[in-house]
Protein backbone atom coordinates (compact mmCIF):
# COMPACT_ATOMS: atom_id res chain seq x y z
CA UNK A 1 0.00 0.00 0.00
CA UNK A 2 1.37 3.40 -0.97
CA UNK A 3 1.81 5.86 1.89
CA UNK A 4 0.31 9.36 1.64
CA UNK A 5 2.69 12.14 0.62
CA UNK A 6 5.23 13.38 3.21
CA UNK A 7 3.51 16.79 3.28
CA UNK A 8 0.18 15.13 4.06
CA UNK A 9 1.80 12.98 6.76
CA UNK A 10 3.42 16.01 8.39
CA UNK A 11 0.16 17.94 8.30
CA UNK A 12 -1.89 15.02 9.59
CA UNK A 13 0.58 14.26 12.39
CA UNK A 14 0.56 17.85 13.60
CA UNK A 15 -3.23 18.04 13.33
CA UNK A 16 -3.69 14.83 15.31
CA UNK A 17 -1.26 16.05 17.94
CA UNK A 18 -3.14 19.34 18.31
CA UNK A 19 -6.42 17.43 18.56
CA UNK A 20 -4.98 15.09 21.19
CA UNK A 21 -3.59 18.01 23.16
CA UNK A 22 -7.02 19.62 23.05
CA UNK A 23 -8.54 16.37 24.22
CA UNK A 24 -6.09 16.22 27.10
CA UNK A 25 -7.10 19.73 28.23
CA UNK A 26 -10.76 18.80 28.01
CA UNK A 27 -10.18 15.69 30.10
CA UNK A 28 -8.37 17.82 32.67
CA UNK A 29 -11.42 20.02 33.12
CA UNK A 30 -13.57 16.89 33.34
CA UNK A 31 -11.33 15.50 36.08
CA UNK A 32 -10.02 12.41 34.28
CA UNK A 33 -6.24 12.38 34.86
CA UNK A 34 -5.76 8.85 33.52
CA UNK A 35 -7.13 9.97 30.16
CA UNK A 36 -4.82 13.00 30.22
CA UNK A 37 -1.77 10.74 30.60
CA UNK A 38 -2.94 8.40 27.84
CA UNK A 39 -3.67 11.23 25.41
CA UNK A 40 -0.41 12.99 26.25
CA UNK A 41 1.60 9.83 25.67
CA UNK A 42 -0.07 9.22 22.31
CA UNK A 43 0.50 12.83 21.29
CA UNK A 44 4.19 12.62 22.16
CA UNK A 45 4.51 9.32 20.34
CA UNK A 46 3.05 10.74 17.12
CA UNK A 47 5.47 13.65 17.13
CA UNK A 48 8.61 12.08 18.57
CA UNK A 49 8.48 8.44 17.50
CA UNK A 50 9.52 8.95 13.86
CA UNK A 51 12.33 11.34 14.85
CA UNK A 52 14.08 8.60 16.85
CA UNK A 53 14.21 6.10 13.98
CA UNK A 54 17.33 6.44 11.84
CA UNK A 55 16.61 7.37 8.21
CA UNK A 56 12.86 7.42 8.92
CA UNK A 57 10.85 8.60 5.90
CA UNK A 58 7.62 9.44 7.77
CA UNK A 59 8.12 13.20 7.50
CA UNK A 60 9.72 13.10 4.05
CA UNK A 61 11.79 10.93 1.70
CA UNK A 62 15.23 9.73 2.79
CA UNK A 63 17.34 8.11 0.10
CA UNK A 64 18.99 4.90 1.32
CA UNK A 65 20.11 3.46 -2.00
CA UNK A 66 20.68 4.47 -5.62
CA UNK A 67 19.66 2.93 -8.90
CA UNK A 68 22.35 0.92 -10.70
CA UNK A 69 22.53 -2.07 -13.02
CA UNK A 70 26.02 -3.08 -11.87
CA UNK A 71 27.75 -4.07 -8.64
CA UNK A 72 28.33 -0.53 -7.41
CA UNK A 73 28.03 1.11 -4.02
CA UNK A 74 28.22 4.73 -2.92
CA UNK A 75 30.91 5.44 -0.33
CA UNK A 76 29.99 8.27 2.04
CA UNK A 77 32.16 9.64 4.84
CA UNK A 78 30.74 11.73 7.70
CA UNK A 79 31.82 14.29 10.31
CA UNK A 80 35.01 15.78 8.87
CA UNK A 81 37.17 17.33 7.82
CA UNK A 82 39.60 16.35 10.57
CA UNK A 83 43.35 17.05 10.26
CA UNK A 84 44.32 13.84 12.10
CA UNK A 85 42.21 11.54 9.92
CA UNK A 86 40.99 13.12 6.67
CA UNK A 87 44.39 13.53 4.93
CA UNK A 88 45.16 9.84 5.42
CA UNK A 89 41.66 8.86 4.29
CA UNK A 90 42.21 10.92 1.13
CA UNK A 91 45.56 9.21 0.57
CA UNK A 92 43.87 5.78 0.70
CA UNK A 93 41.11 6.85 -1.66
CA UNK A 94 43.72 8.21 -4.06
CA UNK A 95 45.77 5.00 -4.07
CA UNK A 96 42.67 2.94 -4.78
CA UNK A 97 41.31 5.48 -7.28
CA UNK A 98 38.01 5.58 -5.40
CA UNK A 99 35.73 8.60 -5.18
CA UNK A 100 33.56 9.33 -2.14
CA UNK A 101 31.08 11.88 -0.85
CA UNK A 102 32.12 13.68 2.33
CA UNK A 103 29.16 14.86 4.43
CA UNK A 104 31.00 17.59 6.31
CA UNK A 105 30.32 19.68 9.39
CA UNK A 106 30.26 23.39 8.57
CA UNK A 107 32.37 24.60 11.48
CA UNK A 108 35.03 22.00 10.63
CA UNK A 109 35.12 23.28 7.06
CA UNK A 110 35.77 26.77 8.41
CA UNK A 111 38.52 25.51 10.74
CA UNK A 112 40.23 23.40 8.07
CA UNK A 113 39.50 25.07 4.72
CA UNK A 114 42.57 23.51 3.08
CA UNK A 115 41.15 20.02 3.69
CA UNK A 116 37.74 20.96 2.29
CA UNK A 117 39.43 22.29 -0.85
CA UNK A 118 41.62 19.19 -1.12
CA UNK A 119 38.55 16.92 -0.98
CA UNK A 120 37.08 18.68 -4.00
CA UNK A 121 40.39 19.00 -5.83
CA UNK A 122 40.84 15.22 -5.70
CA UNK A 123 37.46 14.58 -7.32
CA UNK A 124 35.32 13.86 -4.28
CA UNK A 125 32.05 15.54 -3.34
CA UNK A 126 31.25 17.81 -0.38
CA UNK A 127 27.75 17.75 1.08
CA UNK A 128 25.88 19.10 4.10
CA UNK A 129 25.98 17.44 7.55
CA UNK A 130 24.85 20.53 9.56
CA UNK A 131 26.99 23.32 10.93
CA UNK A 132 27.60 22.05 14.48
CA UNK A 133 26.53 18.39 14.40
CA UNK A 134 24.21 18.55 17.43
CA UNK A 135 24.00 14.77 17.66
CA UNK A 136 22.31 14.76 21.07
CA UNK A 137 19.61 17.29 20.32
CA UNK A 138 19.13 17.71 16.55
CA UNK A 139 16.33 15.14 16.55
CA UNK A 140 14.31 17.71 18.53
CA UNK A 141 15.39 20.78 16.56
CA UNK A 142 12.80 23.49 16.12
CA UNK A 143 12.35 25.43 12.87
CA UNK A 144 14.97 28.08 13.72
CA UNK A 145 17.70 25.59 14.66
CA UNK A 146 16.92 23.26 11.75
CA UNK A 147 17.13 26.06 9.16
CA UNK A 148 20.19 27.65 10.77
CA UNK A 149 22.19 24.42 10.98
CA UNK A 150 21.49 23.52 7.36
CA UNK A 151 21.88 26.99 5.88
CA UNK A 152 25.11 27.80 7.76
CA UNK A 153 26.75 24.56 6.64
CA UNK A 154 25.83 25.09 2.99
CA UNK A 155 27.10 28.66 3.21
CA UNK A 156 30.41 27.59 4.76
CA UNK A 157 30.98 25.05 1.99
CA UNK A 158 30.09 27.57 -0.74
CA UNK A 159 32.16 30.41 0.72
CA UNK A 160 35.30 28.31 1.18
CA UNK A 161 35.17 25.99 -1.84
CA UNK A 162 32.59 27.40 -4.23
CA UNK A 163 30.76 24.07 -4.26
CA UNK A 164 26.98 24.03 -4.56
CA UNK A 165 25.42 21.68 -2.02
CA UNK A 166 22.55 19.45 -3.17
CA UNK A 167 22.38 16.78 -0.44
CA UNK A 168 21.90 16.68 3.32
CA UNK A 169 22.45 14.02 5.95
CA UNK A 170 21.09 14.50 9.46
CA UNK A 171 23.35 13.81 12.47
CA UNK A 172 22.85 10.18 13.56
CA UNK A 173 20.17 9.94 10.86
CA UNK A 174 17.51 11.48 13.15
CA UNK A 175 15.26 14.15 11.65
CA UNK A 176 11.89 15.65 12.57
CA UNK A 177 9.38 17.48 10.39
CA UNK A 178 11.18 20.83 10.80
CA UNK A 179 14.44 19.31 9.55
CA UNK A 180 12.73 17.83 6.49
CA UNK A 181 11.08 21.19 5.80
CA UNK A 182 14.40 23.03 6.14
CA UNK A 183 16.12 20.60 3.77
CA UNK A 184 13.30 21.03 1.24
CA UNK A 185 13.48 24.83 1.52
CA UNK A 186 17.19 24.65 0.71
CA UNK A 187 16.55 22.25 -2.22
CA UNK A 188 18.54 19.46 -0.56
CA UNK A 189 17.90 15.74 -0.98
CA UNK A 190 17.89 13.87 2.33
CA UNK A 191 20.48 11.08 2.24
CA UNK A 192 20.58 8.12 4.62
CA UNK A 193 22.49 4.85 4.29
CA UNK A 194 21.94 1.12 3.92
CA UNK A 195 25.33 -0.32 4.98
CA UNK A 196 27.14 0.91 8.07
CA UNK A 197 29.87 -0.44 10.31
CA UNK A 198 28.69 1.72 13.24
CA UNK A 199 32.16 3.26 13.37
CA UNK A 200 30.86 6.58 14.64
CA UNK A 201 30.61 5.09 18.15
CA UNK A 202 33.46 2.61 18.45
CA UNK A 203 36.42 1.84 16.24
CA UNK A 204 36.96 -1.85 15.61
CA UNK A 205 38.07 -2.19 11.98
CA UNK A 206 37.25 -5.88 11.49
CA UNK A 207 33.77 -5.49 12.99
CA UNK A 208 33.17 -2.40 10.87
CA UNK A 209 34.15 -4.24 7.69
CA UNK A 210 32.12 -7.32 8.65
CA UNK A 211 28.95 -5.31 9.23
CA UNK A 212 29.30 -3.41 5.97
CA UNK A 213 30.05 -6.53 3.95
CA UNK A 214 26.97 -8.29 5.35
CA UNK A 215 24.71 -5.41 4.28
CA UNK A 216 26.05 -4.93 0.74
CA UNK A 217 23.78 -4.93 -2.31
CA UNK A 218 24.11 -3.18 -5.67
CA UNK A 219 23.12 0.44 -5.02
CA UNK A 220 23.96 0.39 -1.31
CA UNK A 221 24.97 3.61 0.39
CA UNK A 222 27.95 2.84 2.65
CA UNK A 223 28.52 4.97 5.75
CA UNK A 224 31.97 5.55 7.28
CA UNK A 225 33.47 8.42 9.31
CA UNK A 226 36.64 10.50 9.29
CA UNK A 227 36.13 12.03 12.73
CA UNK A 228 38.44 11.45 15.68
CA UNK A 229 37.23 9.31 18.59
CA UNK A 230 38.83 9.26 22.06
CA UNK A 231 42.14 7.34 22.16
CA UNK A 232 42.16 7.11 18.36
CA UNK A 233 45.55 7.46 16.70
CA UNK A 234 46.20 9.48 13.57
CA UNK A 235 45.33 7.56 10.39
CA UNK A 236 43.21 4.94 12.22
CA UNK A 237 40.26 5.79 10.01
CA UNK A 238 42.41 5.25 6.95
CA UNK A 239 43.34 1.75 8.13
CA UNK A 240 39.66 0.88 8.49
CA UNK A 241 38.94 2.29 5.04
CA UNK A 242 41.73 0.14 3.56
CA UNK A 243 40.06 -2.96 4.99
CA UNK A 244 36.59 -1.95 3.79
CA UNK A 245 37.84 -1.24 0.27
CA UNK A 246 39.59 -4.63 0.19
CA UNK A 247 36.33 -6.33 1.18
CA UNK A 248 34.42 -4.40 -1.48
CA UNK A 249 36.90 -5.37 -4.17
CA UNK A 250 36.87 -9.01 -3.10
CA UNK A 251 33.07 -9.03 -3.37
CA UNK A 252 33.25 -7.49 -6.85
CA UNK A 253 31.95 -4.04 -5.92
CA UNK A 254 33.11 -0.74 -7.38
CA UNK A 255 32.46 2.68 -5.82
CA UNK A 256 30.40 5.25 -7.69
CA UNK A 257 29.31 8.86 -7.19
CA UNK A 258 25.68 8.62 -8.31
CA UNK A 259 23.86 11.56 -9.80
CA UNK A 260 20.89 12.90 -7.82
CA UNK A 261 18.60 11.47 -10.50
CA UNK A 262 19.84 7.94 -9.68
CA UNK A 263 18.78 8.13 -6.04
CA UNK A 264 15.79 5.98 -5.20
Amino acid sequence: MKLPSPHWRRTATHAMSVALAGGALTQTFLGAPASVIELGTLCAGLLLGPTLVKNCAWFGPVKKRFTTDTREVWLTIDDGPNPEQTPYVLDVLGRHQVKATFFVIGKHVQRHPELARRILAEGHALQNHTYQHLERSFWAAGPRVAHSEIELCSRAIADITGAVVTQFRAPVGFANSFVHAAAATNNLTMIGWSATGCDGITHRPIQVADRIETALHPGSIVLLHDSKLPKMRAADRASTLELVLARLAAAGYACALPQDTALG
